[in-house]
Order: C-alpha cells, then structure tokens, then sequence
C-alpha cells in the first residue's frame, strides 16, 4: 500500500512539474514570437519610410525636372505638394532611420537638397534660364538619391531580403 502510495505521490509530482514547465515553455515561446512580431512590424515600418522617402524626393525632383522643360505657370500647386510630401517623408524618415543612416541624412542629403534649392529651384522661380551650376547640382542630387542613398539603405533592409539569415 506504501508503494502505491509512493507511486501516487510521485505521479502527482510529475505532474505537477510538468504542467509548470510546458507552462514555463509556453510562456517563453509566447515571449519570443511577441518580439519576432515586434521587430517585423519595426522594419516593415524602417522600409516603408525608406520607399517612401526616395518616392517623394523622386517625384519632387521629376516635378522640378517637368517644369523646366514646360514653364512654371501653373505648376505651383503641384509643386508645393510634391515638396509638402517630401518634408514629411524626410522627417519620418528621420525618426526611423538606423544611427548611419540618421548622419548620413543630416550631413549629405541635407546640404545637397538645399544646394539644388539655392541653384536649381531658385532659378526656376525666377524664370532665369537654368546655368550650369545649377544643373550640375541638380544631376549630382540624382545621383545621390539613384546611387548613395540606395547603398546607403541595403543594409537596413538586409534582414527584410534575406528573414532566414
């Protein structure tokens, strides 16, 4: 009768351990695909600010582009728009992007996109034809955007490409 006993009391351990251990396990299991969840949505945002930057800087410049060739009447609207959009996706950028990329935005993009400004877009409004200076920065800032920033975002989106890694 002992022994049953002895079994009984020895069961009822095991049992007893093991609901406390897959509860444990469960708990650590949940603990890890809230973070995994929390880390996705973090860089799902990172690339949504990234895409969305270089659209509105794009399509800025492509705006700039438009009205050099057909005049500025009429453009002005749009292109307030196009700068309204481009403001906002730089600032959230800002917010999201990585310590690099964050230096890279105030010590690069910054000075080039206000020296296209100066040149390029101040000499749009004032209808003067475009000089060489101006356009000079005006391809240079493409090339930044095409190029460097692109090289500059790979490896914050490298975990995005390649998940398993």
């Amino acid at each position: 009768m002992e022994s049953a006993t002895m079994s009984a009391v020895i069961a009822a351990v095991a049992a007893v351990v093991g609901g406390l251990l897959t509860a444990f396990a469960t708990r650590s299991v949940e603990r890890l695909r809230l973070r995994a969840s929390l880390v996705e949505r973090a860089q799902e945002r990172r690339l949504a600010g990234i895409e969305g930057f270089m659209l509105a800087t794009s399509l800025w410049m492509d705006w700039l582009t438009y009205i050099q060739e057909a005049g500025w009447e009429d453009k002005q609207e749009e292109l307030n728009r196009r700068v309204r959009a481009r403001d906002e996706a730089y600032r959230r950028l800002l917010l999201l992007a990585s310590d690099e990329l964050y230096r890279w935005l105030k010590d690069t993009y910054l000075p080039a996109e206000y020296l296209v400004r100066r040149t390029y877009v101040r000499q749009l409004r004032s209808g003067v034809e475009v000089d060489e200076q101006a356009l000079a920065a005006r391809r240079a800032f493409n090339v930044m955007l095409r190029d460097d920033l692109v090289d500059m975002v790979r490896p914050d989106i490298h975990k995005l490409r390649d998940p398993l890694a």
